[in-house]
């Protein structure tokens, strides 16, 4: 993916973290996403253990945008 990076490589450990509001709002909408996905889960009665493998499917799912939108490579980060 192209353009402007919304994170950037950890500067300890492994990951990214966001450096511009794009980035923030990207994660803000992954809280609330996850927060509903809980929520109608409580009142629909659903399984625990498909609340888990549903918000670990979501986010498995923005590992790789997020990978595309880091400006660097991520590793582990000792420095």
């Amino acid at each position: 993916m192209t353009g402007e990076a919304w994170f950037r490589p950890k500067r300890f450990g492994y990951g990214a973290t966001p450096t511009n509001w794009k980035g923030w709002a990207f994660v803000g909408l992954f809280v609330l996403v996850i927060v509903a996905v809980v929520l109608v889960s409580i009142a629909k009665a659903i399984p625990a253990w498909l609340t888990a493998l549903i918000i670990l499917a979501l986010t498995g799912a923005i590992i790789s945008f997020i990978k595309a939108k880091t400006d660097g490579e991520w590793r582990w980060h000792w420095h």
